[in-house]
């Protein structure tokens, strides 16, 4: 083998095992940041069940329709200190798509600072809008007892129906019958609570920013994704 030859030949190993080198060195972040989110999911700072007391996410929803009504209490987490929240409760939540997006900080030994990473929990939409009453009847997303702790729950377009006999109440008494079948379970007597339970609740366009969300039953998610992405990206 000529030297000239061999000059090639090792140039083009080197070339090659640098390469590979780099395209490892490129990807290790991502690896270490997916297993630094695994690791944070099983110490439980963001454990599986959405209660995420210590990292503040944000859960948003197309159209949700809740057959029996919402009740809410106002009582106090703990989110890295105590802080005020409403306790939100539906019996029944009929939810035509869903989406919990949390960001949290990886910080890793040896590797250090990998910045910002969101874990995204999603069901997507229906490709044609379901109405409330699809929403009732059985179709999307179906949860039963759906807690959610919140700094604010808001939506679009509102709708609380009630009846004579069974009228919504703002002011009403937190440990009330009406709130507890909706799964609230932190309302007491003498507490501020919303009693909607009077007929059908429809929410349009959802954002609720919790630091906590609960289901004491089942839980139906079509086409469920749950994706880790660098940087606040939400699903």
């Amino acid at each position: 083998m000529s030297e000239e030859t061999r000059e090639i030949r090792e140039t083009k190993e080197t070339r090659g095992v640098t390469r590979w080198r780099r395209s490892v060195f490129l990807a290790l972040p991502a690896t270490a940041a997916v297993a630094g989110m695994a690791t944070a999911m099983v110490q439980g700072a963001l454990a599986a069940n959405l209660s995420l007391t210590s990292v503040p996410f944000t859960l948003t929803s197309k159209t949700v329709a809740a057959p029996s009504g919402i009740g809410a209490v106002m009582h106090t987490v703990d989110a890295g200190g105590a802080k005020g929240a409403a306790e939100v409760g539906i019996a029944q939540a009929g939810l035509d798509g869903l989406c919990v997006h949390a960001t949290q900080s990886v910080n890793l030994p040896v590797v250090g600072t990998l910045g910002t990473w969101s874990l995204n929990i999603s069901s997507p939409a229906a490709a044609t809008p379901l109405t409330p009453d699809q929403l009732a009847a059985g179709q999307g997303l179906q949860a039963q007892k759906l807690i959610l702790d919140a700094q604010s729950v808001k939506a679009a377009k509102a709708t609380l129906n009630a009846t004579a006999t069974t009228p919504n109440v703002i002011g009403a008494a937190a440990d009330g019958s009406g709130i507890k079948g909706t799964g609230v379970t932190d309302g007491s007597a003498g507490q501020f609570g919303l009693d909607a339970t009077g007929g059908r609740t429809t929410l349009e366009s959802l954002k609720a920013d919790a630091n906590g969300a609960t289901i004491a039953g089942a839980i139906t998610l079509p086409d469920l994704a749950i994706d880790i992405a660098s940087g606040n990206t939400s699903c």
